[in-house]
């Protein structure tokens, strides 16, 4: 598979899942994650996931003294979480009555979704040192179920537009690693992407993420290639990340 090197850096950690009544395949469960390593080796999990009995990721930890737990509400969900150095990185998403992530306390971010339950519009910070000096609008486009288009009005935003393409093939989440609004850098870290299986942003493209095209000559485009087990799932990206089940 690509590596798309900037998706190599990360900033913290988030888990969240809205409560349902289906039974949890516990034996399925991602229950570490391994980031891509430069000379192939398998190195310690940079991700080991604790889940609770609706299925639902209620601690992460990480490297060092990078953790974080999760407490749901009906219209919000609370982080509480330390960096690396165990700073405080926590922060509380503000949910809509279908328990949509709208917004967070911090950086003011915004998602807004179509009557079909896809996210079709973002407002994402962006700034130098830590502070915020202004908001890149983004525009999201579907065909057939998929995230096929990210785009923006900003004149002085690049890329301008991302192109995204899909396996003929059910998706399957990776506890957001392969989502198609992490890849795009809709949502560009840790605490937003984990929440992505559980619906927090709305519904999620029915195929599997394969390419990525930037459209533009600082990002060559890539295709994602899998490593699939016995059954059928999968545990590696080709030159990405890697993952173990709870089950063989």
């Amino acid at each position: 598979m690509y590596h798309f090197k900037f998706l190599a850096v990360f900033f913290l950690f988030v888990s969240c899942s809205k409560s349902n009544n289906k039974p949890v395949n516990t034996c399925n469960q991602i229950i570490e994650a391994f980031d891509p390593h430069p000379y192939g080796a398998l190195g310690p999990p940079t991700a080991i996931f604790t889940y609770d009995d609706q299925g639902r990721v209620i601690k992460v930890k990480g490297q060092l003294l990078n953790q974080a737990s999760y407490t749901y509400y009906n219209d919000s969900i609370v982080l509480n979480a330390t960096d690396i150095n165990g700073v405080d990185i926590g922060t509380t998403y503000y949910l809509d009555n279908q328990h949509r992530i709208t917004g967070s306390k911090f950086y003011n971010s915004e998602y807004t979704y179509n009557a079909d339950g896809y996210m079709i519009y973002c407002k994402l910070p962006y700034g130098n040192n830590g502070q915020i000096t202004g908001f890149t609008p983004k525009l999201l486009s579907y065909t057939n179920g998929n995230l096929t288009e990210v785009s923006t009005t900003d004149p002085n935003a690049v890329p301008q537009k991302i192109s995204i393409g899909y396996y003929n093939e059910p998706d399957q989440d990776l506890m957001g690693y392969n989502s198609p609004l992490y890849a795009s850098e809709i949502l560009g870290d840790r605490n937003s992407f984990f929440l992505v299986k559980a619906g927090f942003f709305g519904k999620q493209s029915k195929n599997l993420l394969k390419t990525l095209d930037w459209n533009s000559v600082y990002y060559p485009p890539g295709t994602v290639i899998y490593a699939n087990d016995s059954t059928g799932r999968i545990i590696s990206e080709q030159d990405g990340f890697s993952f173990k089940y709870r089950c063989p």
